[in-house]
């Protein structure tokens, strides 16, 4: 990863910027998935994760609840994952089959994975000033 990726992840990870994000995303923390009630949840915003310099670009909406905001990777440990991970491995896009947690070894081939939203919004609805304060993140991660 480049030094302003880094610099970049290092920012979204600290932002604080959304209250009922942050609020909503600290009752997800307290009150887990009974599956998941032993597991340190990861509880912060999530960054986009994979080569950089990738020339295909996968976009989600925005963590899971159980998925991206415990194990601190979109698209990860959840059933999005399973489908997505099974078909990039199929493709030969990614090492393996699964992402079950964010150091689980994954590795992606020319490939970029992010969400336009760092945190999970309640009902899967951002308001207009939570995709604004986010949009400078996802501007910046496409630049």
């Amino acid at each position: 990863m480049n030094l302003n990726l880094s610099s970049l992840n290092n920012k979204i990870i600290k932002c604080r910027a959304c209250p009922r994000l942050i609020k909503f995303r600290n009752k997800i923390v307290k009150n887990k998935r009974k599956q998941f009630k032993d597991e340190i949840y990861w509880g912060k915003p999530i960054t986009g994760f994979g080569d950089p310099k990738g020339k295909i670009l996968f976009v989600g909406l925005a963590p899971a609840a159980h998925g991206g905001t415990r194990t601190g990777r979109v698209f990860t440990g959840d059933k999005s994952s399973d489908f997505l991970y099974k078909c990039l491995f199929k493709a030969n896009i990614s090492n393996q089959s699964n992402s079950v947690h964010v150091n689980d070894g994954l590795k992606l081939k020319n490939t970029y994975i992010t969400a336009a939203l760092k945190c999970v919004p309640p009902e899967d609805k951002p308001t207009k000033s939570e995709l604004n304060n986010c949009f400078r993140f996802f501007n910046a991660e496409l630049n």
